[in-house]
């Protein structure tokens, strides 16, 4: 299975399928297990529990592979128990059904029969299962497990692929054992191939020594030693078959495995996201929160003042800044600090502002006149007039605001400088006269119109 991938492309040719898949697994180790992987396959199974090198029954040497098995605590020494073959039919028939439902990538039936089964085992199983026909001539050797009610079971089956003839002996071993519950007979998938290369779970250091020291009995390894000389010779005796075990299958788990790795890496910026998105809330919660203690601090130790004339509140300390709104002569208000000849005000309900200090006092001032204009310093007697006529062209002496509507609430449309001219269309008796300004029509209040 070809795969143009830059990231998982070999550009040993000669390196093998399998040889590449650990290479790709070397430069992602932070998202998939460690190199050594790929050895999970059911078709090398000479391997014994947890993923063991087949060994020579004279040398002790491992006959093939380049991994190491796991360091575990090694237990007391354990009395050698003779294999029972096919001895127990509820083990045979775990099994037998167990690799019925795995040839056929049946996820479901094997998350009942072996326990606990990873999302990312059962991705792997079921890529895997694509290229398996069947599995035939299915034995299985047991020896008791560590506590009451369990087995270690060494299968010797053969591995029928897809359009190849020949099929590929192996031997598979698994920890089994009974559910307290039910008094069902499962595999412990915590023991099995795939979770001691990925390291998924973490295993029990009593039962791992335990399952250790079996796999170091003779009668174990004259076992692995004979399936593995099956497993040899028929891949010597077809081509089809070594093809298949040395780049077919490799190949399509390495394409597996760049897509877990993509899959992590994705799930991993996600994750970063939205931890920062969870932190930048946080930030913005604990400065929101900040200011509203500030505030209320500034309010706690705030002064009440009130306006002794009509005068403007501003955005900033200027005259020149933008006009929030206005208070009218006897107006109740807070100040938060006085500073360089200004008040900043909490205005409205929160929204400061800034007031001339000279026009604010914290005693009440008498009721204010009714026609005083309303501007950053006291109106002088104008003697103003309550209406104008229509077509009438005023020059402003002052910088007043242009609102949508007769409220000083309205939203404010524009801003009209001293100097600059409006044209009277109708004065109202609620105290306001429409007018042109420019391009636009809005009102202002009569009293400034001078």
């Amino acid at each position: 299975m070809a795969n143009n991938n830059n990231e998982i492309k070999d550009t040993n040719n000669t390196q093998s399928g399998f040889g590449k898949a650990i290479e790709f697994c070397k430069k992602n180790v932070r998202y998939i297990a460690v190199a050594g992987l790929f050895v999970v396959l059911v078709i090398v199974l000479t391997k014994g529990i947890g993923g063991r090198n087949p060994v020579d029954a004279t040398t002790e040497q491992p006959l093939a592979g380049n991994e190491t098995e796991a360091v575990v605590p090694e237990t007391e020494a354990v009395v050698e128990e003779a294999f029972m073959q096919d001895a127990y039919p509820e083990v045979n028939d775990l099994i037998t059904k167990y690799y019925k439902a795995y040839a056929k990538g049946n996820t479901k039936k094997l998350a009942k029969l072996a326990k606990p089964l990873t999302d990312m085992e059962k991705s792997y199983i079921s890529v895997f299962s694509e290229y398996v026909e069947s599995y035939q001539n299915i034995s299985c050797y047991t020896k008791s497990g560590m506590e009451s009610g369990s087995y270690i079971v060494s299968v010797y089956l053969e591995t029928k692929f897809k359009d190849v003839e020949t099929v590929a002996p192996g031997l598979e071993t698994f920890y089994v054992r009974t559910e307290p519950e039910t008094g069902k007979l499962y595999i412990d998938s915590l023991y099995g191939q795939f979770n001691a290369k990925m390291k998924e779970n973490d295993v029990d250091e009593e039962v791992a020594a335990f399952l250790s020291a079996f796999n170091k009995q003779s009668d174990v390894v004259a076992l692995e030693t004979e399936v593995w000389k099956k497993y040899e010779s028929a891949l010597a005796a077809d081509e089809n078959l070594k093809k298949m075990v040395d780049t077919t299958v490799p190949d399509a788990m390495t394409v597996w495995a760049h897509d877990q790795v993509t899959a992590a890496k994705k799930a991993e910026e996600e994750k970063v996201a939205a931890e920062e998105a969870a932190k930048k809330a946080q930030e913005e919660e604990a400065a929101k929160k900040a200011e509203e203690e500030k505030r209320q601090a500034e309010l706690a130790s705030s002064v009440t003042v009130y306006a002794i004339d009509n005068v403007n509140v501003r955005s900033e300390p200027s005259e020149e800044a933008e006009i929030l709104g206005k208070l009218q002569i006897g107006s109740q208000t807070t100040r938060l600090e006085e500073k360089d000849g200004w008040s900043r005000v909490d205005y409205d309900n929160g929204t400061q502002g800034y007031v001339k200090s000279e026009y604010l006092s914290t005693e009440q001032p008498a009721a204010p006149a009714e026609d005083a204009p309303a501007e950053d310093t006291p109106a002088e007697s104008t003697g103003g007039r309550k209406y104008y006529t229509e077509g009438e062209v005023i020059t402003l002496s002052d910088t007043v605001n242009v609102r949508k509507s007769m409220s000083e609430d309205s939203e404010k449309i524009a801003t009209a400088f001293a100097g600059d001219q409006v044209t009277v269309i109708l004065s109202y008796a609620e105290g306001w006269t429409k007018v042109y300004y420019g391009d636009k029509t809005g009102f202002i209040k009569t009293e400034v119109l001078k």
